[in-house]
């Protein structure tokens, strides 16, 4: 698990906590996990007090993926479900992609492969629907990648991080390039492990280009330690294509721009590094404290890829030493089957995965279709199927408000069937705007529409009813054609039987055209 470095949420329009919210996302950045765990939690309960929905979002991200980078995997998996928890029905796509990508990284840590799947499925259906080009979406499709990383699906990871929309923004391209680099160093760190040395070169050498991309970007911010973050990444590269020596340069040239901490993978590399220098000088004792430290990190933060690298460097270290031992060569071995296993499982993860989102787009089918058999086709409302069902749902509390468009005929003959189309779907939207969500909006037959109205009684549809009639006399209907005007005559009722309250809102709706129309008349 490297750093998640993708959380580049915009931090402006958090109202007056977006200070308390820019202090806990810095403290991530600089992998200072435990400060920004505790500066999350301390802010979340004034965020919620105040309805600050954005920066609670925020903070239960951050800190889930906080304590992702410190170890604490079960904690993280609770943390990604309260996030998804905490979102609306209606929430943007972007949030729950990353609480799904969230919840997927920290379950395949703790070793709940399907539940991660489960997850990981879920949230790669979503990509497609993020918003091209908002910092959010972007933010999003990087946390996807990173857990496609986690599972070993470093193509799936590395097609949504090099696909991203470019930007000018130096903060965001930053990130992008740190992600690219540090895939490209796992993957081929990994390529290693399995032996293969060619396709392992392939992804260092990317993961160098990455890297001085990187290098660029954090020049043009004067960020002193993502400039030192991006030579370690890159020299480490150079150290695993033959380059030991220029490459531990490179890493002692930087030894005070950040703070080593296990949280930050650069930690590890810039260890793996000085100790590949001393293996291939011969000093293999020397040797053995840098390989040593970097395994120990590794094994704190839980990554797994750069253990069984800094492990084999060890082992090398010992041989060099001591001579060959058969049980160095049984270590050695062991470490390798198993990331064999691991890169041998991929398929079968991928075609795990493809089955899930094959499910989804199922049922995404399944419900559009289902949609259009109840939607009418010009307008989008609900269809008289729609209405047979809402009524056979509804209970005795049901009202219903029937709306007819005065001398509709004569819109038609006077001013033509495409202007007369175009008066119901401006009708559509007018009562979409004044109705409200609870409510079952129906086009009944060619200009008749029927809102159904259920647990708030008359009152509550009489007042519908009357936005309705006053929204359709302001409407600027002269702007489908010059000489046009609108207006409606609206029949409320109630009923025990909601067919019943259909009948009679129907026959109050005709009284309302005896009386002289543009009029609501209450049975």
């Amino acid at each position: 698990m490297e750093e998640q470095q993708s959380a580049l949420v915009r931090l402006d329009g958090f109202g007056p906590f977006q200070p308390l919210v820019a202090r806990a996302h810095r403290f991530y950045i600089d992998g200072m996990s435990d400060e920004a765990v505790r500066a999350c939690r301390e802010a979340l309960p004034l965020a919620q007090a105040a309805g600050d929905g954005a920066s609670v979002r925020f903070l239960r991200y951050v800190e889930g993926v906080a304590l992702l980078e410190s170890g604490r995997r079960r904690s993280a998996v609770s943390a990604a479900m309260d996030l998804l928890d905490e979102l609306a029905v209606d929430d943007e796509a972007e949030w729950r992609a990353k609480g799904l990508a969230l919840l997927a990284e920290s379950a395949a840590a703790s070793g709940e492969l399907n539940r991660a799947l489960d997850a990981l499925a879920e949230a790669v259906w979503q990509v497609p629907r993020l918003a091209r080009g908002s910092y959010n979406a972007m933010s999003a499709r990087m946390a996807v990648a990173i857990a496609l990383r986690e599972v070993y699906l470093y193509e799936e990871a590395e097609a949504l991080l090099t696909t991203l929309w470019e930007t000018d923004v130096d903060d965001v391209e930053v990130h992008r390039a740190q992600e690219c680099a540090a895939l490209y160093a796992r993957w081929g760190a990994t390529l290693e492990l399995v032996g293969d040395g060619a396709g392992a070169r392939t992804r260092f050498v990317r993961c160098a280009q990455e890297a001085r991309r990187m290098s660029r970007h954090a020049t043009r911010l004067g960020d002193v330690e993502l400039c030192a973050r991006a030579d370690v990444l890159e020299a480490f590269a150079m150290s695993r294509l033959g380059e030991r020596a220029l490459a531990a340069a490179r890493v002692r040239g930087v030894e005070n721009a950040f703070r080593l901490r296990d949280e930050l993978v650069e930690t590890q590399l810039r260890w793996l590094v000085l100790g590949g220098e001393l293996l291939e000088a011969g000093d293999y004792v020397a040797a053995r404290e840098p390989l040593t430290a970097a395994y120990e990190g590794a094994r704190s933060a839980h990554r797994d890829v750069w253990m069984a690298t800094a492990m084999n460097a060890v082992a090398d270290a010992y041989v060099g030493e001591l001579g060959k031992h058969p049980a160095v060569g049984i270590w050695k071995a062991m470490a390798r089957e198993g990331f064999a296993r691991s890169w041998g499982e991929r398929e079968s993860r991928f075609a795990a995965l493809t089955d899930r989102q094959r499910l989804w787009e199922l049922t995404e089918e399944h419900q559009r279709v289902g949609r259009e058999v109840l939607a009418d086709p010009l307008t989008g409302l609900g269809n008289r199927r729609a209405l047979t069902e809402a009524v056979s749902r509804a209970g005795e509390r049901m009202c219903a408000v029937f709306v007819d468009i005065d001398r509709f005929k004569d819109v038609n003959d006077v001013y033509s069937h495409a202007v007369g189309d175009s008066v119901l779907l401006e009708m559509a939207d007018i009562l979409r705007q004044h109705c409200r969500a609870g409510d079952t909006v129906i086009r009944y037959g060619g200009d008749e529409f029927v809102v159904l109205v259920t647990d708030d009684g008359v009152e509550a549809a009489d007042d519908i009813a009357h936005r309705l009639l006053h929204a359709v006399r302001d409407h600027d209907w002269q702007r489908l054609h010059p000489g046009l005007e609108i207006t409606v005559s609206l029949g409320v009722a109630r009923a025990a039987d909601p067919d019943d309250a259909l009948t009679a809102a129907d026959q109050a709706m005709l009284a309302a055209k005896r009386a002289g129309r543009d009029r609501v008349v209450i049975s």
